[in-house]
């Protein structure tokens, strides 16, 4: 598999006809922000709507689908995607094994004010979690669209956590984002009290969430059912309903390998490298790198992007797993992890600044569990 398919704006792009369309409406009405303003919000819903019309014609009257809010859905993560687009197509690259470091350690004590940001907009991309079935549908978690909104009243961290169907599942087909739905779950997290945790800040905007999708829902499901008959718009929103409480318990789950891989990006820019996949086909960047003009590195570049390739941040550079004595990756049996967690350490004259240090999980055997000498590494920042 391409190694860019890997990560989800590559497959939206390939399988939306509307992709680049919504990019340039978002970029002209909204330019850099990243609030899409009523405007945007109206024009790229109107597009998708639109070519939504024309794409079912092209299905059998028995295969188009009930529900009938894919139009809407589809805007929420259209206005991201479009976002991710315009702020430089930035995506983090977390390989298999920092993303099971990173399920290994607490984020409980992690201030909202510690996390920095490298771009306004970007996708970080953990890979496929396979106990992470967001809906209980064979779509399981696998990145996420993070995106700032910053302004002298406000800061939201905006989530967007998106998925990928299993191996069994081909995401060509023309008609597939209509057939079937891409889900994710969106939240935004409000980083105004620097001193709160954010994961404390994440698990009450959960519950907000969740109570107001439950009370919403019922008193709609609830009108729609005076009226005496079966109506579709109250099935979907018995399915939405459903989908919200079912998501909930892996959307906590994933926002731990998102705050840790924010926490990482924050305290460890260093150990992030920008570079071509290496996949990329070599002739096209072997013309980047003997080109003389820059207009000539950009109609490569453009190429490649048009092909879905693109710089990608692979983070971890000097990362090496910690594992117990005589046991490499994958040589035994797991017993159990010691958990790892993120310190904010006093550093620089008079002990005044502070920066997050990762006090790394460690894997230990179980005929080992009380060895003494089994201490968390702790990998320290250059900064």
């Amino acid at each position: 598999m391409q190694l860019s398919k890997r990560y989800h704006p590559e497959r939206y792009r390939i399988t939306r006809p509307f992709a680049k369309k919504i990019a340039t409406i978002y970029q002209s009405l909204t330019g850099t922000e990243t609030i899409a303003n009523s405007e945007t919000f109206i024009a790229i819903t109107k597009h998708i709507q639109e070519t939504y019309n024309d794409e079912i014609m092209g299905l059998p009257f028995e295969q188009r689908p009930e529900n009938l809010q894919l139009a809407m859905h589809e805007c929420s993560l259209a206005i991201h995607y479009a976002a991710y687009v315009c702020h430089g197509r930035q995506v983090f690259h977390f390989n298999d094994e920092i993303t099971e470091q990173f399920r290994q350690t607490d984020v409980d004590e992690i201030k909202a004010g510690a996390l920095l940001f490298p771009y306004s907009s970007f996708y970080m991309s953990f890979g496929k979690q396979l106990d992470l079935d967001l809906y209980g549908d064979s779509r399981f978690v696998d990145g996420a669209y993070i995106s700032i909104i910053s302004s002298p009243d406000e800061k939201i961290l905006q989530i967007l956590l998106s998925t990928c169907p299993d191996d069994s599942h081909n995401t060509q087909g023309r008609f597939d984002w209509i057939l079937h739905e891409d889900k994710y779950y969106y939240l935004p997290l409000s980083l105004e009290i620097a001193s709160e945790p954010i994961s404390l800040v994440a698990k009450h905007a959960l519950d907000d969430d969740l109570a107001h999708t439950r009370q919403s829902g019922e008193r709609a499901i609830l009108e729609y059912e005076k009226m005496g008959a079966r109506h579709r718009r109250a099935e979907s929103l018995k399915t939405e309903l459903a989908e919200t409480n079912s998501g909930y318990l892996a959307f906590l789950e994933a926002l731990k390998l998102i705050i840790n891989g924010l926490c990482y990006l924050s305290a460890y820019p260093d150990d992030v490298e920008l570079r071509w996949p290496f996949d990329t086909p070599k002739p096209l960047l072997e013309n980047i790198n003997r080109a003389q003009k820059p207009k000539d590195i950009q109609r490569n570049t453009s190429k490649l992007t048009s092909m879905g390739y693109t710089k990608i941040h692979f983070c971890g550079r000097s990362f090496e797993p910690k594992y117990t004595e005589n046991q490499g990756l994958g040589s035994q049996v797991r017993a159990h992890w010691r958990r790892g967690h993120w310190r904010n350490q006093p550093y620089g004259p008079q002990l005044s600044g502070r920066r997050l240090i990762w006090i790394m999980p460690v894997l230990v055997r179980q005929d080992k569990a009380d060895s003494d000498q089994l201490t968390g590494h702790i990998y320290c920042s250059n900064r």
